[in-house]
């Protein structure tokens, strides 16, 4: 085990690395990483807010480090990389498939909750009508995304190595349902809605497997919908002007981000170390330096000293 319990650190990168060092250095963390995660099985978890580059991060550690992947959308370029196990994706790719209806059918409805706001008089009928569907539209997909959830943690023990995933039902939890609860001009779950999603996390989730490492990717909100104009989502509405609903839904969530640590340890739900990446700053997609320390970060937190040696 490694004696980072319970750490935060943030990635920083190393000023020092000389240009013919590079190489070495990036290729030797990903060798100490693939040797120590195909021995001890580990689970990392990758939650942020909507653009902030989760499954970039786990498609890259992935085929870097030999781990398998798994992800929340069916999206060209976002397959579920398995290794050894094929039965698992046509079960894998039918949840996903269900979440992603699911999640263009909630965006819709909170699109035409907030039309009704603008065109309907308060009580009216048709604003009655938009909020029930809002309400039903918001269950529905907690419900769509924690049936995924629960269907990679049940399969990552059968896995040979260890697994990275997009996205996590603590973040569906003390994120997005935080969002969807109390910061909304409107609750758009309810109260009632609510106590179902942690009825499902106390009974289905308490006993499956918890992540070995969280990683949270960070940003200010005007770059996340600038990632998020950029990689043109059907679901997400595309093109410059993005949806009104998923603007204020991003930017809600970006707070509920800071507290989502210390939120997590008070509902002891996870206790482990966690790697803060901002963004904004470290762009491990584009930049090999920020890559290294992103590796670096995650080598501090998991690989025993012993190991590394």
């Amino acid at each position: 085990m490694s004696n980072a319990t319970g750490r935060v650190l943030e990635v920083v990168e190393d000023p020092g690395i000389r240009r013919h060092e590079i190489a070495n250095r990036l290729t030797n963390v990903e060798r100490r990483l693939l040797t120590y995660l195909s021995r001890h099985q580990t689970l990392i978890a990758c939650v942020g807010n909507i653009g902030a580059g989760k499954s970039s991060l786990v498609k890259l550690l992935a085929y870097s480090t030999g781990m398998n992947a798994l992800f929340e959308l069916p999206d060209e370029g976002f397959e579920d990389h398995v290794a050894q196990n094929a039965s698992l994706y046509p079960l894998l790719a039918t949840a996903k498939h269900s979440a992603k209806r699911t999640l263009g059918r909630y965006y819709g409805a909170i699109n035409d909750f907030i039309a009704a706001q603008r065109g309907e008089w308060p009580g009216s009928p048709g604003l009655g009508a938009a909020k029930k569907h809002v309400e039903q539209a918001a269950l529905d997909i907690q419900h769509a995304y924690l049936d995924l959830r629960k269907m990679q943690l049940q399969a990552m023990p059968h896995l040979q190595a260890s697994t990275c995933i997009d996205g996590s039902p603590l973040a569906d939890r003390f994120a997005f349902c935080e969002v969807l609860h109390r910061d909304m001009d409107e609750p758009y779950l309810t109260a009632d809605a609510l106590k179902v999603i942690d009825q499902r996390l106390e009974e289905e989730f308490r006993p499956l497997v918890r992540p070995g490492l969280l990683v949270i990717l960070k940003s200010p909100v005007e770059n996340l919908l600038r990632n998020i104009r950029d990689r043109q989502r059907d679901e997400e509405g595309g093109g410059e002007d993005l949806p009104e609903g998923l603007v204020r839904l991003v930017k809600a969530l970006n707070p509920r981000y800071d507290d989502f640590v210390a939120n997590l340890r008070a509902s002891g739900w996870y206790h482990g170390p966690v790697l803060e990446i901002d963004v904004s700053t470290i762009d491990f997609v584009s930049n090999v330096r920020h890559l290294i320390a992103v590796y670096d970060g995650i080598e501090q937190l998991l690989v025993p000293k012993e190991f590394r040696g």
